[in-house]
């Protein structure tokens, strides 16, 4: 009891608060209060030379960029879609709509030349900080106070919202952060409570398919999602952390035990349940960039084992394609079908990947396990497996089981499958919720849902007609931790209950036409409407959602976003850090956030001789 009326009385303190202590960092280059040369080089020497100019990645490409180069160009264009070819430079997002800021952006054109058209840094930053140490950090964080410069923190740049990229602010890069550990067995920094076994140890910058690696050599496996180019210390492991082995395990932020983090005044923390124990639960689940910079990760591994799946593909035959969508009798009963049969699969630890569309079908079934785990994935999709294989109305292209070695094989096997909607190197919107699993309870719920999303993909096609709507895909992801009970996380209370997460993704390349991409745009969340409108909860991933969701604190958060709001406040009082929709998120009427407007203002960068004289 006295733990809770302290925690009380500190929420209501902090939220009391005059926000006058927030200070505005709005400071841009082309004002008087910008640093000069002289003290951009002072600033460079304190992180040691790591401070560089930013190169946007397709500037080679351009006739009129002084990086104009046609072999480097070329090399751009033929990875121009790989995630982890992006993120080896800070001159990139994954998606590309986060490097624009309306107009400005730096395209290189994968058709026709570019002709007339300019590359400029749309809301990349001028400089970044390429950080090695926490000294790097506490260096950054002490610089943009002095000059009032909004600082951004980015990792992979992978992000759905945007949040890795601020016009006009500098950015710091924790990409660089590679240490990784096995520890099997590790002491807790004051806190014998969370002492334990088998604990990974890894830097902010390290990637999933590096800790997959690494920590396969060890016999174990780390509870990550699909994407092999995610990080698995930044938003993912901040924010929740959802993936084929949690409802086996949890999320990524369930195995979290202890986190190396700086604050906004600059101060090195290990922070874990004992100290710094408000901060610890905020950085399990309310999100990255919000309430410390974090350095390093520490979470429990688990013993690697071997994964069954079932992947299926199929067409709908030409005479079962029916005008209305709604009208639909196989994607009716093949979602009917998943959904009836899901409880079950999740109380089983099965996950999966599933997406439609008005022409086809794919899924993958997914069960981890000891042993012989492939005859528990036939026992339990017996029934299911012969309705699908006989189906008169699917042309089957691809219906197999198969055992993999271990999770990191399946995830290499099923990269395509897994990250679906991903698109490195496109522009992509996901408008989302999250399902629960009073939804699935009776087959008239089951039918209203079913219904619904029926409804939702023929508005799509109503709105972009057939042959654009296939650059739009209707997923459910089975991977969240509905056999796992809360850890003391502050994620949404809702994901304990999900039994699916449905995701209208829609994507583009940035060639296309700003009206195809606005009605791609439109037709995702037309989509994604009659589901929200049945359901009795809404809720959104926050790291999967659409940047224009309006009762975000809500949807993303529940009801702890006061309470990690009163958490902000209480580490970063001036609001150093802060990200779109975030807990302490500033308004769209920020400077930071122009680039999400009408009236976006990119980032202006100096003339280039600022940049060759960082180093003198």
């Amino acid at each position: 009891m006295i733990f809770w009326l302290n925690l009380l009385a500190l929420t209501t303190a902090v939220l009391a608060q005059d926000d006058a202590s927030i200070q505005s960092f709005d400071c841009r280059p082309s004002q008087s209060c910008w640093p000069t040369i002289e003290q951009w080089q002072v600033f460079n020497k304190t992180v040691s030379g790591r401070l560089h100019a930013t190169i946007p990645l397709g500037s080679p490409c351009f006739p009129g960029s002084a990086n104009y180069n046609a072999e480097a160009c070329a090399n751009v264009k033929e990875n121009y879609f790989s995630g982890s070819f992006r993120q080896q430079t800070y001159g990139s997002m994954e998606n590309v709509q986060w490097e624009a800021c309306g107009l400005s952006h730096c395209f290189p054109a994968m058709v026709q030349p570019q002709g007339n058209n300019t590359c400029s840094l749309g809301r990349l930053s001028e400089y970044y900080v390429d950080a090695e140490s926490p000294d790097d950090i506490t260096a950054t964080l002490s610089f943009v106070k002095q000059h009032n410069i909004r600082l951004v923190v980015r990792n992979t740049g992978h992000d759905y919202l945007g949040r890795s990229a601020s016009a006009n602010s500098l950015a710091l890069r924790t990409f660089k952060l590679k240490s990784m550990e096995f520890r099997s067995s590790f002491t807790a920094h004051n806190c014998p409570a969370a002492n334990g076994e088998n604990i990974g140890v890894i830097g902010a910058g390290v990637t999933a398919e590096e800790a997959y690696n690494y920590y396969l050599e060890h016999g174990k496996v780390i509870t990550m999602g699909g994407c092999p180019s995610v990080g698995v210390a930044g938003g993912f492991g901040q924010t929740g952390g959802h993936g084929p082995l949690a409802p086996t395990y949890g999320l990524m932020v369930d195995q979290a035990v202890e986190f190396d983090v700086v604050t906004a005044d600059g101060v090195h923390r290990t922070i874990n349940e004992c100290n710094d124990p408000d901060l610890f639960w905020a950085m399990r689940g309310g999100g990255g960039q919000s309430y410390a910079i974090l350095t390093s990760y520490k979470f429990k591994v688990h013993p690697s084992t071997p994964v069954a799946a079932l992947y299926f593909q199929a067409n709908i035959s030409p005479q079962a394609i029916t005008p209305n969508v709604t009208q639909s009798k196989v994607l009716r009963d093949v979602i009917t079908a998943i959904a009836s049969n899901q409880p079950t699969w999740t109380e089983n630890k099965m996950s999966g990947y599933d997406g439609f569309s008005p022409t086809n079908i794919e899924f993958l079934q997914i069960l981890p396990g000891a042993g012989t785990p492939m005859d528990k994935l036939k026992e339990l999709t017996k029934d299911f497996h012969d309705f699908i294989s006989n189906h008169p109305d699917l042309e089957i292209e691809s219906n197999m089981y198969v055992t993999y070695a271990n999770a990191a094989a399946m995830f290499t096997a099923q990269a395509d499958m897994i990250s679906r909607f991903g698109g490195s190197g496109r522009g992509v919107i996901v408008p989302s919720r999250l399902v629960t699993r009073d939804q699935f309870a009776s087959a008239d719920s089951i039918d209203v849902l079913v219904s619904a999303m029926l409804e939702g993909i023929e508005a799509a096609v109503s709105r972009v007609g057939m042959e654009l709507c296939s650059q739009i895909r209707f997923l459910t992801h089975k991977t969240w931790p509905a056999n796992t009970p809360d850890t003391n996380t502050s994620t949404n209370p809702v994901m304990r209950d999900v039994i699916w997460q449905y995701v209208t993704a829609g994507g583009w390349v940035p060639e296309q036409p700003d009206s195809t991409i606005a009605l791609i745009q439109a037709g995702a969340r037309d989509a994604m409407e009659p589901v929200k409108a049945i359901l009795p909860v809404q809720a959104a991933y926050a790291n999967e959602a659409d940047p224009e969701e309006q009762d975000w604190q809500n949807v993303f958060f529940g009801k702890n976003y006061d309470r990690l709001v009163a958490v902000k406040k209480q580490y970063d009082p001036m609001s150093v850090l802060n990200c779109w929709k975030c807990p302490g998120f500033l308004g769209e009427n920020d400077p930071m956030y122009s680039c999400y407007g009408r009236t976006p203002i990119p980032t202006l960068a100096g003339p280039p001789k600022r940049k060759r004289r960082l180093n003198k």
